[in-house]
């Protein structure tokens, strides 16, 4: 792994419970710690108007922020990275059910809530999910990935029992995971597919 400088600011010595650590990696730069508003100016410093910031790869390396070009967080994509602690226990408390597939998704998986939410509620794991719904094609699109890895799309109807807006949405699953699977196979965006989470997520009462 190709690591440049680490800088660590405020805290006691430079780091601290109000402190934060700066890593560069293939010209990314890596933040962790608590952030200050006044810092976020800082951070961004150097980039170009094209850089991004890379929560997925925050998420799996227990970072606060990832920034970098988009050629540059390709690079680090394809870097072994350490996964952080709480990614390993998923990872051992999957492995420890015998569940292979779903441990493999916990440790290098792309995961936001509503993914999380769905292994909770179909395996058991990981401990500390709720019930999020997804509320866009991007949170969808982890909840397929999640499937597709665990191969649990036979389970996916027992997710209307985990809340009304789940409910909702699995009453609409099978036309809006082929909606956006036609608009992935077109592009990256899926306006027509959030247009269709909207409409299943609109409260019943309030169309009265």
């Amino acid at each position: 792994m190709s690591e440049g400088f680490t800088m660590r600011v405020g805290g006691v010595d430079g780091f601290g419970d109000e402190g934060f650590t700066i890593k560069t990696i293939c010209g990314c730069r890596v933040v962790y710690g608590s952030v200050p508003l006044s810092s976020f100016q800082m951070l961004s410093h150097g980039f170009s108007k094209k850089a991004l910031m890379a929560m997925d790869i925050a998420d799996l390396i227990g970072a606060t922020y990832v920034i970098g070009e988009p050629a540059a967080l390709d690079e680090l994509r394809q870097l072994d990275l350490p996964v952080s602690a709480k990614r390993h226990a998923d990872y051992l408390a999957a492995a420890n059910l015998g569940l292979k597939a779903v441990a493999l998704w916990l440790r290098k998986g792309d995961r936001g809530l509503s993914s999380n939410a769905m292994c909770k509620a179909l395996f058991g794991v990981p401990a500390g999910a709720g019930t999020e719904h997804p509320h866009d094609p991007s949170d969808l699109r982890r909840c397929i990935l999640f499937l597709d890895a665990s191969g649990a799309h036979d389970q996916v109807q027992k997710m209307a029992a985990v809340s009304p807006e789940w409910s909702r949405l699995i009453s609409g699953w099978a036309d809006l995971t082929a909606r956006f699977a036609k608009e992935m196979a077109t592009g990256k965006k899926a306006p027509r597919t959030y247009a269709l989470m909207q409409e299943l997520l609109r409260d019943p009462v309030e169309q009265d």
